[in-house]
């Protein structure tokens, strides 16, 4: 198996592992930071809506 085969199968599953070890060693920190990310995550959906519905006017 190839290093980046084994790297990009692998990544997900560490970067889940680390998400959740982030939560149980400072819960406080990881709430504003999955708040952060959430509304980031609403405010760019919301732009793209305006910006498709303003090209399709």
């Amino acid at each position: 198996m190839q290093p980046v085969k084994s790297v990009s199968r692998f990544l997900p599953t560490l970067l889940l592992i680390g998400i959740v070890f982030y939560i149980f060693t400072d819960p406080q920190s990881a709430a504003v930071a999955f708040k952060w990310a959430f509304q980031a995550l609403t405010d760019g959906a919301r732009q793209f809506a305006e910006f498709v519905k303003a090209i399709s006017a």
